[in-house]
């Protein structure tokens, strides 16, 4: 037998390696051939580039990587490894990321966003439309590197974040959710994103479905207030406005004005709450497609287009957890519905239409009017005696005082009485006594219009900028419905 360079001995010959097996050279990978001997070092492929133990991967020599939340040297050797793996941990001082995070049109930045870092954001949880039972944590976030959420003056600031081009960054406020890349470049030191509001800033929560999540929302017109126009002015773009169930997250739907129908859809057919069959409130389960129902002004009660089934319907729907933004004369779903949404306020009898003259004032004592009043303060929105501004045209009277179930924002002067924006948890009480599960905020503050009624198409119609006071007190309430999110 011949064993060529091998040795042979007793017959038998010796070789360097068994043949088919492989071993690393450098990051090679040699093979043993039929005659013992190894071959040439071959190159690793690109998606594998290193030799380890005899094969191609994608680590470098290192263990690979633990159950998720552990870190390696493999997790901070390539791209693919846990965000919270490159963190820096050899920091005497922490790598800190602070800014603020705005509204959809990156005017005004926001009080109580939660704002993260998440582990691996291919594994973000669903955000579904709609409301069909009670939960006090239906948007909840876990698996986070860390978080922390905004104050009143919308800033935020998360210490001992990961370092590293694209870090991803998550905003979430209820089931308002954005995720955008932000470079964090000086390792052990202070990163600033999103200070100053524009309509290209970083941080802001999504204006359009394709930017991230955004609640699915119902929106009745009246031709007494200007909803659309609010909701356009804090971003929302004129693509989200869409006949219901059309696609978009504001679904619109015609409501009444003082002389007939109030605005209807610009870009497509608006539902129809003309009448007494309005396809919105008809059945509790018409109402569960929503987060949140916003109902305009339409320059009266209306009540031939809200029978008693549709009143129990919304009774029921916000009991199980939905959210509605009401204006002036949709108090009617309140003062005229069930006995425990009459005892939230004492309704006037006879609403006014206004002009309503103030003083105009935030109440501190509640839970939340210290931070309404710090935010309108950071905005320079409060008067020189720290009240509110309004026009009095924009302003009716509804309400006289509050209930222990209410909480009241805004009120005039202690001489003149009167509740003008207040707010309640759903169902009345609590599910025994403890646990709430929807919301509804009712104002007297209209987003403009001076009282006068329009049925100019939306939201094509809202060319106009904002008014002041009157819009961002609007806005405080509207984001304040949402709650932040739970953190695990």
């Amino acid at each position: 037998m011949a064993c060529g360079n091998p040795p042979c001995v007793a017959g038998i010959c010796i070789g360097t390696c068994t043949p088919g097996s492989t071993q690393c050279a450098g990051n090679g990978l040699q093979t043993c051939g039929p005659d013992q001997q190894w071959g040439d070092a071959a190159a690793c492929p690109s998606d594998v580039p290193f030799c380890d133990d005899g094969g191609c991967t994608d680590w470098d020599g290192a263990p690979p990587p633990g159950p998720p939340g552990s870190c390696s040297a493999y997790d901070r050797s390539i791209d693919a490894g846990l965000w919270s793996c490159k963190v820096d941990s050899t920091c005497a001082t922490p790598t800190t990321l602070t800014g603020k995070v705005f509204d959809p049109g990156g005017r005004n930045p926001l009080y109580n966003v939660v704002v993260f870092v998440p582990n691996d954001v291919t594994t973000l949880a669903p955000i579904a439309q709609g409301v069909s039972e009670c939960t006090t944590c239906e948007t909840p976030i876990s698996d986070y590197v860390l978080a922390n959420a905004t104050d009143t003056s919308g800033t935020f600031t998360l210490s001992g974040v990961p370092t590293g081009t694209g870090v991803p960054v998550t905003v979430q406020m209820g089931k308002w959710r954005r995720t955008v890349p932000v470079d964090i470049l000086n390792d052990c030191g202070q990163n600033t994103v999103s200070m100053t509001p524009s309509s290209d800033v970083v941080l802001r929560l999504p204006a359009t479905q394709s930017e991230g999540d955004m609640p699915q929302m119902a929106l009745l017109t009246g031709g007494c207030g200007r909803m659309p126009c609010f909701l356009a002015g804090i971003g929302i773009a004129p693509g989200e406005f869409t006949a219901p169930h059309a696609g978009g997250r504001v679904d619109v739907y015609q409501g009444l004005g003082a002389d007939g129908g109030g605005p209807a859809l610009s870009n497509g057919v608006a539902g129809d709450c003309t009448g007494a069959t309005c396809p919105l409130w008809a059945t509790m389960q018409d109402l569960q497609a929503y987060d949140l129902v916003i109902l305009d002004c339409e320059c009266g009660e209306h009540n031939e287009t809200k029978p008693a089934s549709a009143v129990q319907a919304m009774h029921d729907w916000l009991g199980a957890g939905g959210r509605v933004f009401a204006t002036h004369y949709q108090d009617t779903w309140f003062k005229n519905g069930p006995a425990d949404f009459q005892s939230v306020a004492v309704w006037l009898p006879l609403e006014t239409d206004g002009p309503t003259r103030g003083p105009f004032e935030i109440d501190t004592s509640g839970s939340g009017g210290e931070s309404f009043q710090e935010w309108m303060s950071g905005l320079s929105a409060l008067d020189s005696d720290g009240g509110l501004a309004f026009d009095p045209a924009n302003v009716s009277a509804s309400v006289f005082s509050v209930s222990a179930a209410s909480e009241r924002w805004v009120y005039r002067g202690a001489s003149s009485g009167g509740t003008q924006a207040l707010s309640f948890s759903t169902p009345i009480g609590g599910i025994r006594g403890a646990t709430y599960c929807g919301q509804v905020t009712f104002t007297d503050v209209h987003a403009g219009g001076e009282g006068e009624s329009s049925s100019a198409p939306v939201p094509a119609s809202c060319t106009e900028s904002p008014a002041g006071t009157e819009q961002q007190t609007l806005e405080f309430l509207f984001f304040h419905l949402w709650g932040g999110a739970c953190v695990e």
